[in-house]
């Protein structure tokens, strides 16, 4: 074992004994518990949750022209989810085998309470497939993979069942979206 190994086994077993005499929590363990209450209280999802403590959000899935409305892009971290923001939804995949996973949609209108998004997805199968458009890559993708987005379905869901974490659309990429959905599905 090494000098470092030693010292860093020797500070452990000393914080071990500090925090065993002392009767209130490390000020990181605080602070960690009080986001955590805060977090909890508005409805923000932790990263550290199980995927089986997250509901499944409700989702109504439409054919594109049935919603058919004016599309701009209004980005605005003010607390609701605007048209040309990334969400993510924790909906079900692909049928009853497939368990429930956390999707990333592009929102691209909004009533009071729901947002309507279209959803992204990596599967490279959508590559050349007549109702999916190539976004290319961006942060929607933790692991910067080649995207596509469905334009003939729009998913309608609660806002307080997304999971906001201020991802942008960039610009250009949305103008060529709703483009696609002014010429082929009646937008405005």
């Amino acid at each position: 074992m090494g000098l470092g190994q030693r010292i860093r086994k020797q500070l452990g077993k000393t914080r071990a004994k500090l925090r065993n005499r002392l009767s209130t929590p490390e000020p990181s363990e605080s602070l960690d518990n009080g986001l955590a209450r805060i977090n909890e209280r508005l409805g923000l999802h932790s990263e550290s949750r199980s995927d089986a403590a997250r509901p499944v959000t409700t989702i109504r899935v439409e054919p594109t022209h049935r919603l058919s409305r004016s599309i701009y892009y209004a980005p605005d971290m003010d607390g609701q989810a605007e048209p040309g923001e990334v969400v993510w939804i924790w909906a079900p995949s692909d049928g009853p085998a497939h368990p429930p996973r956390e999707r990333a949609v592009l929102v691209v209108g909004r009533t009071r309470h729901t947002i309507l998004g279209l959803l992204i997805s990596p599967n490279p199968e959508h590559d050349g497939e007549e109702h999916w458009l190539d976004i290319g890559a961006g942060e929607w993708d933790a692991s910067g993979r080649q995207c596509w987005i469905r334009l003939d379905r729009v998913l309608e869901a609660p806002e307080r069942g997304i999971r906001r974490q201020g991802t942008l659309f960039p610009q250009p990429r949305f103008e060529r979206i709703a483009n696609k959905l002014r010429s082929s599905y009646q937008w405005a």
